[in-house]
Parts: C-alpha cells; sequence; structure tokens
C-alpha cells in the first residue's frame, strides 16, 4: 500500500505544485478531485494534447494519480438524470484512463425523500452495471465510496455485489463506517474482496450526533486506523491510502503528520 493526498487539502495547488508537495512529505500519489474548481487542471474539459501533458508529468516526477475522485452520483428519481450521470462517469473512465490513473471515485448518493432504499439501491447498482464494461476497456476501476447512504459498507458491497463485474469496485472510507456504527473488522469483511481505494482522516462526533464530524490528525480521533492497515495488511492490499481533510488543515500541518503515522501503521502491519 502506498500513501496518496486528495487535492482538497490544497484546491488552490496547480499541478506542477501539488506534485512538488507530494514529493516533499514523502507521498507516492495524489488524488485529483474532479467538478470542485480545484486549480490541478484534470477535468473532463481538459483537451487531449493536455491529458498526455499531465500524464508525462506524473511520470516524470515518479508519483502516481491514485484514483480520480468525482461527484458522480445515482440514487436519482428521475431516469434521464440517472442517464445524464452515466455519461458523465463514462466521460471520467476515459479522462482517467487518458492520464493513467487506475480509478474513480463515485457516489450512491442521499436516498431521494418517498423512495425506498431497496429502490435506490438498485438504481445504483443498475447505474454501475451501465458502465462497468465501458471501464473495463479502458483499464479503469470505478469505485463506489462507503459514502452518504451508502456509510455501511455492508450495503456499499450489497450494491458491488448485484453488478458482479470485476471493474466495479469499493473506495472504503473506513471513517464513514465506524460513524454509520459499524466495527472495523466488521466493515472490512463487507469490503475485503472489493476495496480498490482507501479513504484515510481521523475525526471526532458527539455519540448522539455522528453527522456532527470534527476532523482531526490521524491519532487524536476516534478512528482505528492501525487495525484498519492490519486488516488490509492481511490480504494484500496493494492500493492507496489517501488522506481526504477538506478545509480542515493548511498542507505543511497535516500532511507530514498524518504520513508519518500512517507509516508507523504500515510498519507495524508488516512486523506482524
Amino acid at each position: 500500500m502506498h500513501l496518496s493526498f486528495m487535492t482538497f487539502v490544497c484546491p488552490e495547488y496547480e499541478l506542477d505544485k501539488a506534485l512538488a508537495t507530494a514529493i516533499r512529505y514523502g507521498y507516492e500519489a495524489i488524488e485529483p478531485r474532479a467538478q470542485a474548481g480545484h486549480s490541478h487542471g484534470i477535468e473532463v474539459s481538459t483537451t487531449k494534447k493536455e491529458r498526455a501533458r499531465i500524464k508525462a508529468q506524473f511520470a516524470d516526477t515518479g508519483i502516481k494519480m491514485s484514483c480520480l475522485a468525482t461527484s458522480c452520483r445515482y440514487a436519482l428519481a428521475d431516469e434521464r438524470d440517472r442517464q445524464q450521470m452515466i455519461e458523465v462517469t463514462r466521460q471520467h473512465i476515459e479522462l482517467a484512463a487518458d492520464c493513467g490513473c487506475p480509478a474513480i471515485r463515485v457516489f450512491g448518493g442521499a436516498t431521494p425523500e418517498g423512495m425506498d432504499f431497496a429502490d435506490a439501491k438498485k438504481y445504483v447498482s443498475d447505474s454501475l452495471a451501465a458502465v462497468a464494461d465501458f471501464a473495463q476497456d479502458h483499464g479503469v476501476y470505478v469505485c463506489l465510496e462507503t459514502h452518504d447512504a451508502y456509510c455501511c459498507a455492508e450495503d456499499a458491497a450489497e450494491v458491488v455485489v448485484r453488478v458482479g463485474h470485476p471493474n466495479i469496485a469499493i473506495n472504503w472510507d473506513m471513517l464513514h463506517c465506524i460513524r454509520a456504527g459499524e466495527t472495523m473488522a466488521g466493515a472490512f469483511d463487507h469490503v475485503r474482496d472489493y476495496v480498490r481505494h482507501t479513504h484515510v482522516h481521523d475525526g471526532t462526533w458527539p455519540a448522539d450526533n455522528p453527522s456532527a464530524l470534527t476532523i482531526t490528525l490521524m491519532g487524536e480521533g476516534m478512528v482505528p486506523h492501525d487495525e484498519a492497515i492490519r486488516l488490509l495488511a492481511s490480504i494484500h492490499y496493494q492500493g492507496a491510502l489517501s488522506g481526504e481533510w477538506i478545509a480542515a488543515f493548511k498542507p505543511e500541518e497535516i500532511l507530514p503528520h498524518d504520513a508519518a503515522r500512517l507509516r508507523e501503521y504500515i510498519a507495524a502491519a508488516n512486523a506482524d
């Protein structure tokens, strides 16, 4: 496994500065956040020529693009909206492939008012099935995040199992699983066969209000990342541990701290 960070920690950085920051703090990869107005320039509007330049820029620095984080979500009541989202997903799959990126992150989304959760899961699985072969043809995993209505790994895994395609996978954001009441081991049991990308960030929340989340430095919150990394090591996970911190810390504060803590956890897991 290797260390990555999402560009929400430095949304104003152009790509060259983001890459230099990764090198400075010992990260092996970056997860660009698309569809959010970040300054890295990796969007579906990016030309083929610019995509080739971006791919070369990553290669020249030795930094990987771990995943392309999108806003795509599929629990939508209107069929036309779902079809449009499927097309947007295909555009991001193509963008990722052109830039040498192995995965994109997508959401199930919140369940619309008046919609049964079972119906929402079917819309999400049907939408993912509609892009699965396209993703395989482009060598890209589409990773459903444990987030929104799918914070429980059990629910995210149910959707992925229903699709039953090797290129439809899970982005395991373990913090949300813990907030939703799952144990780390229980969540891992659901995602272990499907996890291709992982988000890491620590935080605290009141017992009676898990939505009131405060992001903390790793080791100062309520998420046992050391346990998660031991579990990932047990399946020889080769993907990224990608830090996601949205408007919580400056890069020079969070990046070196969490990298050091994660490397401690990885070393301990490898020593077991």
